[in-house]
């Protein structure tokens, strides 16, 4: 059965607008309410924590930490801070951090060898000092390494299908065979582990519409470089009625392997309508 995730951002948001939102997510079907990590927006470790207590069922995630934002001890005291407080309901996402901004703004260096070498050294720092007590991870990426490293030590492997592009300045989704080609990557580097790892999908833009063709038009700025026809088919857009959505989410599934998806606070609600096919 597939799981459904959502990022619920938290941006000069009060307590009552927070938790109505968390409710909300969890009532329209959602299995993990997650939590990003900017400098713009409000601390994900509050913020995890109020969505917990709010809700009842949910798992509670991070997608994702920044890795140079957090000490592995301090991290790894608050992880288990957090889910002792949520009754083991934390999910803990990591991943690179891409925001070059974020990292100038806290004067730490933002090349792509230094934030991958930092993500590497805190997994295995936060095995090392939580052993057996360690939440579900999921690592977050793109790249080779960051996906073997999640390949290896990660419950759940989430693939964002979007590496950092310097010709846009930022991140743009590549096309349904290159993200077919980071699956099998992953498969591969995963060899012959006990327990394979979960794979997830971020989806970054959801669209109702009879007209799918003009829905996915409209999440071009995604993916500039992408036709009509590549945009239809890959799996981090969804653009139709919730029915055809919902159609595409299981050949993805078939496809991919994907068995747990992700969307934005943006369509939230409107995936939500989604989720009603596939239960």
């Amino acid at each position: 059965m597939t799981r459904f995730g959502v990022v619920l951002i938290a941006e000069d948001c009060s307590r009552n607008e927070w938790a109505a939102r968390c409710r909300r997510a969890e009532a329209l079907g959602y299995d993990v309410i997650a939590v990003p990590d900017h400098l713009n927006l409000l601390a994900p470790f509050p913020t995890a924590l109020l969505a917990a207590e709010v809700t009842e069922r949910a798992m509670i995630g991070t997608y994702v930490l920044n890795a140079s934002f957090h000490r592995p001890a301090l991290l790894a005291r608050d992880v288990v801070t957090l889910d002792r407080l949520m009754d083991g309901r934390l999910e803990l996402g990591l991943g690179t951090g891409y925001v070059r901004a974020e990292f100038e703004a806290a004067a730490l260096p933002f090349g792509a060898g230094v934030r991958t070498r930092t993500l590497e050294r805190l997994v295995a720092e936060l095995d090392r000092l939580l052993e057996h007590k360690r939440p579900p991870l999921m690592i977050g990426g793109h790249g080779d390494r960051v996906l073997n490293l999640a390949a290896r030590n990660a419950e759940i492997v989430s693939f964002t299908g979007a590496p950092f592009r310097p010709e846009y300045g930022r991140t743009a989704l590549v096309d349904a065979a290159t993200l077919l080609g980071r699956v099998a990557h992953v498969r591969a580097a995963a060899g012959a582990r006990s327990a394979q790892p979960e794979l997830n999908v971020l989806s970054k833009g959801t669209v109702l519409t009879r007209d799918r063709r003009a829905g996915v038009r409209s999440l071009s700025r995604y993916a500039p470089d992408l036709t009509v026809e590549q945009l239809l088919e890959v799996p981090t857009l969804f653009s139709g009625t919730p029915a055809q959505i919902a159609e595409q989410v299981r050949r993805d599934g078939e496809r991919y392997g994907f068995t747990y998806v992700t969307v934005m606070d943006s369509a939230m609600e409107d995936f939500g309508r989604v989720i009603e096919h596939l239960r």
